[in-house]
């Protein structure tokens, strides 16, 4: 069984959302903005948490909660729950067009099919939840090895009194021994990771950097193998730019939540090489998505100088995220991906027209610049252009091709030098590339 769609009505701070899931499902924006309030309702249909009067947004109207879900032997359908403020809540499916109202044992049967498990951020949330992967996973055979493990952690974890940070450590390990020995595992649950649904609050909680990759990529592998996950987080770390697809992006905007995906193509063919390629680089600019807004720059000189200029000039923010995109190649890319999301910023590249340029060098940069501006959403976005680059625009004098050896450092010296001043022209630039939408 794999869901597909979450459609939530009247729920908590909700009015109305549909959500389009994926094997790996990846909850990310600010914090009191709605993360919490779809995980419940994921929560509340799975029969793991019950609904409170508190959690009708309008008394007046029904709470109403679907999944829609593909199942090999049913094909698609749609599991609602609807819930009356004093009254008891109803279940229905839906398959090929029909309705059925579910007494409680089919209710009950249904639930045990889904398989979730939650991970919450609470004291005993580890503990509780391998309690609950252990009565998925046994099996006929009681002394299997996925049990015997399961049971040792679940003991070990009831003996010891452990912080948040060691309980995760054990489940971490859990994870991680399942993978490693993974076709043991397929070969005796029959299945039943391909009916397991794993909520994860919080995976970044108590982990250090290097932790929280190799969690990401242990959980992406899991939702390879069939496992289905649905996460919230707040840690780049948990948001990789090759999983866009993935990424559901929450807002709150006048009052109300909405939610932002983008489950079609972006990329086409060299595009995603490139752009693959370009991950590899610096896996970090998954950053963007947490950005109030995103400055696109070709590369390092860019992404030191600006930061600095913008604190001398006193117009630093912290809720902007510089992403150093490699090449201005690559910048359409981010482009892409920024207006799918509606996440507001500004292109800034060089127009690399230097009088020691070749006609056929000129020509190719043109082009470049051209498909940037091509593809700013006006309504989000904006681009700045340099006079050539930012080192001509620094020194305020044409620049020799000898000059850009090690720029970075260079670039960094001149504009920390105590008598140096920003040219007008530059400083007008950085004001427009740091104002606000």
């Amino acid at each position: 069984m794999e869901i597909k769609r979450l459609s939530i009505k009247n729920w908590q701070n909700i009015t109305y959302l549909n959500i389009e899931f994926e094997k790996l499902l990846i909850l990310i924006g600010e914090s009191n903005k709605g993360k919490t309030s779809i995980l419940k309702s994921l929560s509340a249909i799975l029969g793991k948490y019950e609904i409170q009067n508190s959690d009708f947004k309008n008394e007046n109207m029904d709470i109403e909660i679907k999944i829609k879900y593909f199942e090999k032997t049913l094909g698609f359908c749609t599991f609602k729950l609807l819930k009356k403020l004093g009254e008891d809540s109803r279940y229905f499916i839906l398959n090929h067009g029909k309705e059925k109202e579910l007494r409680l044992d089919e209710v009950k049967n249904k639930l045990l099919t889904i398989n979730g498990i939650i991970i919450t951020s609470k004291d005993v949330g580890v503990y509780d939840a391998l309690c609950q992967i252990r009565d998925i996973f046994i099996l006929e055979n009681n002394e299997s090895k996925i049990v015997k493990e399961l049971e040792s952690k679940i003991q070990y974890l009831k003996d010891n009194f452990l912080s948040q940070s060691l309980q995760r450590k054990v489940l971490f390990s859990f994870l991680k021994n399942i993978l490693d020995d993974i076709e043991y595992y397929k070969n005796n649950l029959n299945g039943k990771l391909d009916n397991l649904f794993l909520i994860f609050e919080e995976p970044e909680l108590h982990l250090s950097p290097q932790r929280s990759r190799e969690m990401y990529s242990l959980l992406i592998k899991l939702s390879e193998i069939g496992v289905q996950i649905v996460m919230e987080t707040h840690s780049s770390y948990f948001v990789g730019l090759k999983q866009y697809k993935s990424i559901c992006l929450i807002k709150k905007i006048k009052n109300d939540i909405k939610v932002y995906q983008y489950t079609g193509k972006l990329l086409n063919g060299d595009e995603i090489k490139n752009f693959n390629m370009n991950y590899w680089i610096n896996p970090d600019r998954g950053e963007m998505f947490f950005a109030k807004k995103v400055i696109l720059v070709e590369g390092q000189t860019d992404k030191i100088a600006l930061s600095y200029l913008a604190k001398k000039l006193g117009i630093y923010n912290y809720n902007y995220s510089i992403v150093e995109c490699g090449s201005k190649s690559i910048i359409p890319q981010f482009i892409k991906i920024l207006n799918a999301y509606k996440i507001p910023y500004v292109a800034v590249y060089d127009k690399d027209n230097h009088k020691w340029r070749n006609e056929t060098e000129i020509e190719n940069s043109n082009m470049k610049n051209k498909k940037i501006k091509g593809l700013i959403n006006k309504y989000i976005g904006d681009y700045i252009e340099f006079e050539n680059d930012i080192e001509e625009e620094v020194y305020q004098e044409e620049r020799e091709r000898k000059n850009y050896k090690n720029k970075p450092y260079y670039t960094l010296q001149k504009i920390s030098e105590d008598e140096y001043e920003i040219p007008l022209k530059l400083e007008e630039k950085i004001k427009r590339i740091y104002k606000e939408r």
